[in-house]
């Protein structure tokens, strides 16, 4: 396949066209009024005029395309400017009278494409099309014309076209066309809807496959691809760093090793947002940086809640040594990859790379998936994510209660991708509920296979006591006295 790409400009297209269109491609771009295929258009003839010196034709079925022009000076793009310039070419016309200047060759449109200065081309839209004739051999004459002439001038063109979706059969445009966008507006629950795009063909290149989520932004339209493990090697360090959770360190044989992913998992209330934030603390309190991802809490919360253990972020937060990603509104997981990714790679730029990073959590992420088998993959890319920056991990995730040891309430699939997971959870002891914590699984490791009791406490945050051997805590000190008092008494 030819290495060579036309970039589209658009935010996460080109990753999900692997680069861009094969120059010379014509692209259909479908969907329902308003799924944005006129802004996608516009954007992509925008980018080639300011970014890549290349002229662009647009070709409006409107009177005249004021109200195009007008939504587009809503994103910034100044199409008045390149219009003066001859960066940009608009012609107003009927779908009849398109048809007869590509069949003239010494009509205006011809001279302009077979000059060669034009090399990106939007018509919207091909739907209007349907108002030349009702006969299908004499529609596909029509398109193949059209269609063969702009290949002729290797220009890079995009037709929108409007869409039913109960139209399952592929049509004759789709079949003629070398590549398909087609953009959703879709409810992915009862109360929110998103828009995605997928690349349904691209004739002679690789692309990635699937729905892809989209956002009309102030700037245009951002596309977020599908977050895909890669199957990356991952170079683990046998450095121990400390997670800041007395007695945890203990349990896990001295640390988490660099780079590890954990996943900290337990019923609500148990302590996991508390454990994440400590271990975050930790570093950067002692001079590392720090990313923490909340979906649900806002930064004032957090800063508060970690004052309640004693610990005073403030400081790291205003020189820059924490990161606090709050995700407000509607919740993209696809979205928030991407943005992580970003953080990483400008943090690294500026010299001063994220070295750990808790994600809180992964309930609130699987909740907005399309499919929910989704979760492993997702998580396995953050964590080569994670690797290939060097960033030591943990996320949160909530389970139901459950009492049988024996059966671990995480999806196998979920557990295999991690290095080491702990489990918290309440257990009844002597009458009275405690929380307790497992290490289900430390790779590469000896480490502690008791059950722990865990303690929050106000000034102090989370504390594992690791002397706990299947009894409370209360009652091991009253073992303790009792040995002082007397060598021979027990309480078992």
């Amino acid at each position: 396949m030819s290495s060579e790409r036309v970039k589209t400009g658009i935010t996460g297209l080109d990753i999900v066209l692997e680069g861009g269109f094969l120059p010379g491609a014509t692209v259909l771009v479908q969907g329902l009024p308003g799924s944005g295929k006129t802004t996608l258009g516009l954007q992509f003839i925008y980018y080639g005029a300011t970014q890549c010196d290349e002229t662009g034709l647009i070709v409006s079925f409107e009177e005249f395309p004021t109200q195009m022009l007008r939504d587009a000076r809503n994103f910034g793009w100044d199409f008045e400017t390149l219009i003066q310039s001859e960066k940009v070419r608009i012609i107003a016309s009927s779908p009849q009278a398109l048809y007869h200047q590509i069949r003239d060759p010494n009509s205006d449109l011809n001279q302009m494409l077979g000059q060669g200065k034009i090399k990106r081309v939007l018509i919207d839209s091909l739907s209007h099309f349907q108002r030349l004739t009702s006969n299908s051999s004499e529609l596909r004459e029509i398109l193949n014309s059209l269609l063969n002439r702009l290949r002729r001038s290797q220009t890079v063109s995009m037709l929108t076209q409007e869409i039913r979706w109960s139209e399952t059969e592929v049509s004759l445009e789709q079949y003629a066309v070398d590549a398909v966008l087609q953009l959703f507006f879709e409810p992915i629950n009862k109360i929110q809807r998103r828009r995605f795009l997928e690349v349904l063909k691209a004739r002679g290149q690789s692309f990635q496959s699937g729905r892809h989520s989209m956002e009309i932004t102030n700037e245009g339209i951002k596309v977020y691809p599908i977050p895909v493990p890669r199957g990356h090697k991952r170079e683990l360090t046998m450095r121990r760093i400390e997670t800041g959770v007395p007695g945890l360190d203990r349990m896990l044989g001295g640390g988490f090793l660099e780079g590890f992913a954990t996943l900290v998992a337990g019923e609500t209330g148990t302590g996991k947002s508390t454990l994440a934030r400590q271990f975050i603390a930790h570093g950067v309190l002692n001079g590392e940086s720090g990313l923490y991802v909340s979906l649900r809490e806002d930064p004032q919360r957090i800063l508060q809640s970690a004052r309640t253990i004693g610990i005073d972020l403030t400081p790291v937060l205003e020189n820059g040594n924490l990161v606090i990603h709050h995700v407000t509104g509607d919740i993209d997981a696809y979205k928030l990859f991407w943005e992580v990714k970003s953080l990483l790679e400008q943090r690294e730029k500026e010299n001063r790379p994220i070295k750990r990073t808790a994600i809180d959590s992964l309930s609130d992420l699987a909740a907005t998936f399309p499919d929910l088998t989704y979760l492993p993959q997702y998580l396995q890319s953050f964590i080569e994510l994670f690797t290939l920056h060097g960033v030591t991990s943990v996320f949160t995730l909530s389970v139901s209660s459950f009492n049988n040891a024996e059966h671990s309430p995480i999806d196998p699939d979920l557990a295999r991708g991690l290095d080491c997971i702990l489990m918290l959870r309440y257990m009844l002891l002597h009458d009275h509920m405690r929380k307790v914590m497992t290490v289900v699984k430390m790779r590469g490791s000896e480490h502690d296979t008791g059950i722990r009791t865990v303690r929050i406490n106000d000034g102090e945050g989370m504390l594992v006591e690791t002397g706990f051997e299947g009894m409370p805590s209360f009652i091991r000190k009253l073992q303790q006295l009792a040995q002082e008092q007397s060598g021979d008494v027990h309480i078992t």
